[in-house]
């Protein structure tokens, strides 16, 4: 069963992993998701037919038009590795065809102070870590963070929420994937080359603030279950990884199934799904509405397309005839 932790990779962008990333490893040569792939994808895309083969990777793409706007929305996984790319030739043919792209976020251009960083990670009173969690669940997480060379006790000022985000680093070095090979990466790389316009669909202040707004009731409880379920957490960020290459869409919806027996505050997911997925389907309508002829591509994690109330089921509602491509 995926843990609670697999949630910050299927509900929000990667780009909060490099915004919160204290190391060295985004200067590194081999993290440029394009570096290597760019040549060879847009080769693909010029040779392949515009349809969906089935045998390519990927999957979650819909349709949706309105007048003479036409609207892909492609779900995405926050991470990945080499062998990801190229995509479905259907997915690549939408991507190709659009003069806008719509990601959660630009992570490339986000502009965050370290000192706004630690507004949002940061304890406001002198409340600590070790106070707001269980006996047995900071020794645990005293010895994840040992086995990666980091003490516990540094992290004493963080919020819960910010040190499920640092397991999440740590048990990603630790699989198969990685952030810097993710899929938003890749379809924003590929934007910035094509010149494409980019429109944010919410802000990295927006997804920092949502988190940090979480009851810490709420915190501890989803960073307990990360500690919990840490160890078998590089295997199913693999298996993560499989199911969304090969578009499983029962895989991402049971997620819904297993939040509803984790015995979480409903305010998590009432937060970090529904809420952004209403907000976020209220702008593609304004965009759909204003009917500018163009082409767009939303690109967002799986979740907010296939999870409901989903974007698609909220356009849906809203009178479009959303059409499943691949």
């Amino acid at each position: 069963m995926k843990k609670i932790l697999l949630s910050l990779l299927t509900f929000l962008l990667a780009g909060l992993l490099v915004a919160c990333n204290t190391g060295d490893d985004n200067d590194s040569e081999n993290n440029d998701p394009m570096e290597e792939t760019a040549e060879d994808t847009n080769g693909r895309v010029e040779t392949d037919e515009a349809e969906a083969s089935g045998e390519g990777n990927g999957g979650f793409l819909w349709k949706v038009e309105h007048g003479d706007t036409e609207m892909y929305l492609q779900g995405t996984i926050h991470l990945g590795h080499d062998d990801f790319y190229p995509l479905d030739p259907a997915i690549e043919e939408a991507f190709e065809s659009a003069d806008v792209v719509l990601p959660e976020f630009n992570m490339l251009e986000v502009d965050i102070s370290e000192e706004e960083l630690m507004d949002y990670v940061m304890f406001s009173d002198d409340t600590t870590l070790e106070e707001v969690l269980s006996e047995d669940t900071y020794e645990e997480l005293g010895s994840i963070f040992e086995s990666a060379g980091m003490d516990v006790e540094t992290l004493n000022d963080f919020e819960p929420w910010y040190v499920e985000m640092m397991l999440l680093q740590i048990g990603m070095t630790m699989s198969n994937v990685n952030a810097q090979d993710a899929v938003d990466l890749y379809f924003l790389e590929r934007a910035i080359e094509d010149d494409k316009e980019i429109i944010d669909l919410e802000s990295p202040e927006q997804q920092f603030q949502m988190l940090t707004d979480y009851s810490m009731e709420t915190q501890v409880q989803t960073l307990e279950k990360a500690v919990q379920g840490f160890d078998s957490y590089p295997a199913e960020l693999d298996e993560l990884a499989e199911d969304w290459l090969a578009g499983d869409i029962e895989a991402m919806r049971s997620m819904s199934e297993e939040y509803e027996e984790a015995d979480i505050n409903d305010e998590y997911w009432t937060e970090i799904n529904d809420n952004r997925n209403i907000d976020m389907a209220d702008t593609l309508d304004e965009i759909l509405q204003d009917d500018s002829g163009q082409t767009y591509f939303v690109f967002v994690g799986t979740a907010h397309l296939t999870i409901d109330p989903s974007i698609v089921t909220e356009l849906e509602d809203k009178g479009y005839q959303v059409e499943h491509i691949y």
